[in-house]
């Protein structure tokens, strides 16, 4: 075991040194034993195979890649943030999904846009700051995950971020592109100064940073559980820096102290041969999933060709009747009742697929599933952000898909202790009509709606042959409808799926084809279809892992320095 783990460990940290860049080549994993397939950074992947060499399992792995994601990409995911995961216990046979999804405080206002003296803010206003923060629950979920399932003590799973933080790390390429193509500036993110120089200016890739802070809250974690992170006047510093800036967060400790993750049944749908599992409400990323694969299968004949253009508009049109049904239905299940059984059955979804016109583009409204009460559309905008994706399959066949975010790019900008707060309220859906109900509103306490979709894939015999997911804010259940048909419908491997060429419907009404793909070459065809088309480039952020004859296979979108590697 030891000789292939080090061959996989040298391997990462040369990655660690290159760019990322679209045209980086895949490394596919091949790996009998273990397999982590992490579509962030080497030196999480690394710190999960240390976990799982010293006979640590899944969410053993797990735990040390997201402490080390918080430090080494910080724009994407990190402690203060949210997540959804599914684990498949190997030996009892049993699949669960788990909500660790950010919350809105025990105070707010009828939506994020809405001042608390009733007057609407501009967009702009809302996306970033101490107002958008929401109540975190990343640590909590870990925590609850690793109390029933993990084999090492969770004070061991911090160390490699711990000595990291400590030691320094150079900051990669993809981090420097966010800071400067997102315009993230000192005067305006004062307390993100560990990414600036004495002058102001982004520090360039490649510099050595280092986040003494962020240690000495993993040292506090490790040692005193998830609630450490609020302890010693954790919490109270957590809602003063939220406190701060034009527009105050509405968040108290108290509401830090009292979130809870929840424990949830995975969705489960067919396409093909298979069964794919994955979350549900809050998340409209699982629905959007299912309905999608089994639109295509109702309707592409057997055919499921990218390279065509008749099966492009097909799935465009498949995606744009999901997009539409998640705007009307889904929402946080403890506030709304959301039909995820109806809008995922096959009657409903048959339906759905017959009324897409293969030749024409056509607008997009939402269904009503049989028995169901038709909702009122949400106004949901598409916003893209900072995710990362894990996904994992241990020596004893346990399986976790994990999709963590905290939102936006850097989330809400603000660092405290070593780590940055979330921006998870501008999920929640605009300001709306008075006595007009909305599934995704805001609400005290309440989850907003989420496009992440984690999954794990099970052959007809009940046996997990795949698991993966996709970072990527609002685009996920497009780039993880495309990557499941080319592994299943097409056999495809993990190395093929993430480095294909994407193309989504979430942004405002278009259709996007990923630039400098073969996607983008069907940009007339499918013009002369109606479809509305911009070309530009799309980061994803998909991980995929597959099972083979003599282990498992695996692999990492290469466009955000992704990698994958196991024993």
């Amino acid at each position: 075991m030891r000789r292939p783990l080090f061959i996989a460990i040298a391997v990462l940290l040369h990655a660690c040194a290159q760019p990322a860049r679209h045209a980086a080549p895949v490394v596919e994993a091949h790996a009998p034993t273990a397999v982590i397939a992490q579509t962030a950074h080497p030196l999480a992947t690394k710190a999960a195979l240390d976990m799982l060499a010293r006979g640590g399992n899944a969410i053993d792995a797990i735990v040390a890649a997201q402490a080390m994601l918080g430090l080494v990409e910080p724009q994407m995911s990190g402690i203060a943030g949210g997540t959804l995961l599914v684990h498949w216990d190997a030996h009892t046979g049993k699949l669960t999904a788990f909500d660790g999804t950010a919350a809105a405080p025990g105070k707010t206002t009828a939506s994020l846009r809405t001042d608390t003296d009733g007057r609407l803010l501009p967009p702009s206003a809302v996306r970033h700051g101490g107002r958008s923060v929401g109540v975190p629950g990343t640590l909590p979920v870990l925590e609850m995950v690793h109390k029933r399932y993990g084999k090492l003590p969770w004070k061991d799973l911090f160390g490699p971020a711990i000595e990291t933080a400590e030691h320094g790390f150079p900051m990669p390429e993809y981090m420097h592109r966010i800071l400067v193509e997102d315009n993230i500036t000192l005067p305006e993110y004062p307390t993100l100064g560990m990414f600036f120089d004495a002058a102001g200016k982004h520090l360039p890739a490649g510099t050595v940073l280092r986040n003494p802070a962020y240690a000495a809250t993993l040292r506090r974690i490790a040692e005193g559980g998830a609630g450490a992170l609020l302890s010693h006047g954790g919490a109270e510093r957590i809602v003063k820096a939220a406190q701060g800036g034009a527009l105050p967060s509405l968040m108290t400790a108290e509401d830090l102290r009292e979130y809870r993750p929840v424990e949830r049944e995975p969705v489960c749908g067919p396409f093909l041969a298979y069964r794919i599992c994955t979350v549900g409400p809050p998340s409209y990323g699982g629905i959007f999933l299912l309905q999608t694969l089994q639109m295509m299968q109702a309707r592409a004949g057997g055919h499921y060709d990218f390279g065509d253009a008749d099966f492009l508009h097909l799935f465009v049109e498949a995606s744009k009747l999901a997009r539409a049904d998640r705007s009307a239905y889904v929402g946080d299940p403890g506030f709304v009742k959301v039909p995820t059984q109806a809008l995922v059955s096959p009657e409903y979804v048959r339906q759905r697929a017959a009324s897409i016109d293969a030749h024409e583009a056509r607008p997009a409204a939402a269904g009503v599933p049989p028995g169901v009460k038709a909702a009122p559309m949400a106004e949901s905008g598409a916003l893209m952000g900072g995710t990362s994706q894990l996904t994992v399959a241990d020596a004893d066949g346990d399986i976790i898909a994990m999709t963590t975010t905290i939102n936006l790019g850097f989330g809400s900008g603000i660092m405290v202790d070593g780590f940055i707060l979330n921006d998870v309220l501008v999920n929640f859906s605009a300001a709306p009509k008075p006595g007009a109900p909305v599934a995704n509103a805001m609400e005290p306490h309440k989850r907003p709606f989420t496009s992440m979709a984690p999954a794990i894939v099970f052959d007809g015999s009940g046996r997990p042959v795949a698991a993966g997911g996709s970072a990527g804010g609002g685009r996920i259940p497009d780039y993880v409808s495309q990557g499941w048909i080319d592994i299943l419908a097409n056999g495809a491997t993990p190395a093929h799926a993430v480095t294909q060429g994407h193309l989504t419907t979430a942004d405002a009404g278009k259709v996007v084809l990923e630039k400098d793909t073969a996607r983008a070459a069907f940009a007339d065809a499918l013009r002369a279809r109606g479809q509305p088309i911009d070309v530009y480039p799309l980061l994803s952020g998909a991980g995929y892992i597959r099972r083979e004859a003599n282990g498992w296979i695996g692999a990492a979108d290469p466009r955000r320095g992704g990698n994958a590697a196991g024993f």
